[in-house]
């Protein structure tokens, strides 16, 4: 089998796998394991390798995907203990009094309302987040929804380049470097993404204010942020200590000295046992809550493995 004829199976199996996932057939790690083994079956068949030949393959591609997986099942886990222990709950609850009648506040309130939401780079946790904090809010003050949505994407869109994130784990697993390491080389463009989404922040705050958005004469905005309290897993008292944890998590990712999987194995680790204490059955309903997300993401980092081998 000549090298043209296993490019052009390459390329037939590249958009096998694209097909299939914009018509919604299957989940990526079930295309990405299914395709590249009926390719790996043909070039064993065709004699280009033996099934030794594929089982190392295989093997290999495992191995350049294994620490972007546990970091994404661990950044995961992490973010999802912030959320419930209600560290999200209680900055967003201080910067809305900040706002007021101030339609140009309201949106650069939202950009940033989106930046730390998407912290866990989810998408669908981020709206979650944000839109019942402030479509009311764009509501009453007579703002377009639409708006709330542009300026929450672009956030999202800049954060998303996180080392735990989508994009950067799959370009990092591509690479064959660590995340962390391919992050530390991004954070500048990040910086100015976040200067881009402020602005446009801004620049919608002054066209809604011109076509009208604000408060009537006499209203006042009273913003019912998520109550922390009544969340039973909720710890407003260990605040201060989750954010210091957190800032700690992310400076060591920085630091880039240890995988970058490995800040994020301390931080769920202390952050169970500092905000639930040392209770099994506790720490698994914790780890319960976010499994779904955590294995959703692992498996398809799995089947990554695969594809990346063959």
């Amino acid at each position: 089998m000549s090298n043209t004829v296993v490019g052009i199976l390459g390329i037939v199996t590249i958009v096998a796998i694209v097909v299939t996932l914009f018509k919604s057939k299957t989940q990526p790690a079930i295309a990405f394991i299914v395709f590249p083994a009926i390719l790996g079956l043909v070039l064993v068949l065709g004699g280009r390798f033996s099934f030794d030949d594929l089982a190392a393959m295989i093997k290999a591609g495992f191995n350049s995907t294994a620490p972007t997986a546990a970091l994404f099942v661990f950044s995961v886990l992490y973010f999802g203990i912030m959320t419930d222990a209600g560290m999200f709950d209680v900055i967003i609850g201080k910067l809305m009094k900040l706002i007021g009648n101030n339609v140009i506040g309201v949106c650069v309130m939202t950009c940033l309302i989106a930046t730390i939401g998407h912290l866990d780079g989810g998408g669908a946790s981020t709206f979650c987040i944000v839109v019942p904090a402030m479509l009311p809010v764009f509501k009453k003050m007579n703002m377009k929804p639409t708006s709330l949505l542009r300026i929450a994407v672009l956030a999202m869109g800049v954060l998303n380049l996180m080392p735990w994130a989508g994009p950067t784990m799959r370009a990092a697993t591509v690479l064959g470097i660590e995340a962390g390491e391919l992050w530390s080389t991004l954070i500048p463009i990040q910086i100015f993404g976040l200067i881009l989404a402020f602005g446009v922040a801004v620049i919608t705050g002054i066209i809604e204010k011109k076509n009208g958005a604000g408060l009537a004469e006499g209203e006042t905005l009273e913003v019912a942020a998520a109550s922390s309290e009544a969340n039973e897993l909720a710890r407003p008292k260990l605040f201060v200590f989750n954010i210091i944890l957190t800032v700690a998590v992310i400076a060591m990712l920085i630091w880039d000295v240890f995988p970058s999987y490995v800040p994020f194995m301390l931080g769920v680790s202390i952050a169970l046992f500092v905000n639930y204490g040392a209770s099994a059955k506790m720490h698994k309903k914790i780890i319960n809550l976010h499994a779904g997300p955590a294995l959703m993401m692992c498996s398809t980092l799995m089947g990554a493995a695969v594809l990346m081998g063959v």
